[in-house]
């Protein structure tokens, strides 16, 4: 990973706010510590070190699989349009 001199990673230099989505596709994931809160945790502390702010959220539970996975994921949708 490319550090800038100043000790910025070089994606904090470019970006400062974001959006996150964050998703689960079975309940499996959820009860493994894979769920929703676990990825926020992950990404609030993340975003803490880097000084990222979160501008948006988009939460969705739905399988990912099969051609029509972004049809069924209008939040996965709305994520990309907002980023």
């Amino acid at each position: 990973m490319w550090i800038h001199p100043k000790g910025k990673r070089w994606y904090a230099l470019c970006m400062d706010r974001a959006v996150t989505y964050y998703g689960v596709s079975t309940r499996q994931q959820q009860r493994s510590g894979l769920g929703i809160e676990a990825q926020r945790a992950a990404v609030e502390r993340f975003a803490q070190a880097e000084s990222i702010r979160m501008i948006a959220e988009f939460v969705e539970a739905e399988t990912g699989k099969g051609v029509d996975a972004l049809d069924r994921r209008p939040q996965l949708a709305a994520a990309l349009a907002a980023s």
